[in-house]
């Protein structure tokens, strides 16, 4: 099978960082990438998944997520990987109605509609298994 230039930095930095990250709790459960990154590097999505929700409260009120995405973003650059698909590019802000979510949801989803850049994201196998009854592809459409 063949994986592009850009699919084969993604996957080293993703594993680099998963392995500097490894002695840390809560552990990263799993992680996974997506995206249009060969036809613009800014069209991708890292996810790392924690097992629970309340483990993925404790690594972004310690820091942790922070210094997930900031290694993740390191080492993408450190690998080759385009600088520009981590700055941060306004596209104006859109008109949306909500329809229901938490404020902080709503606010992600307006920022990550605003500003268009590579994003480093974070959630839970809990979360996926109560939203989506475990189904990945259902959960991140």
């Amino acid at each position: 099978m063949f994986f592009s230039k850009r699919n084969r930095i993604i996957k080293k930095a993703v594993k680099k960082v998963v392995a500097e990250f490894a002695d840390r709790t809560p552990r990263i459960y799993e992680n996974f990438f997506y995206g249009a990154f060969d036809i613009a590097p800014q069209n991708l999505v890292v996810w790392y998944l924690f097992q629970t929700d309340a483990e993925l409260e404790t690594a972004k009120s310690s820091g942790y997520c922070d210094d997930l995405e900031k290694a993740t973003i390191r080492n993408l650059i450190d690998l080759g990987y385009p600088q520009e698909a981590f700055e941060i590019t306004n596209m104006g802000a859109p008109n949306i109605t909500f329809c229901g979510g938490t404020d902080e949801e709503q606010q992600s989803i307006l920022h990550s509609l605003t500003y268009r850049k590579a994003m480093i994201s974070f959630t839970t196998k809990e979360d996926i298994d109560n939203k989506a009854n475990g189904d990945y592809h259902l959960y991140f459409q």
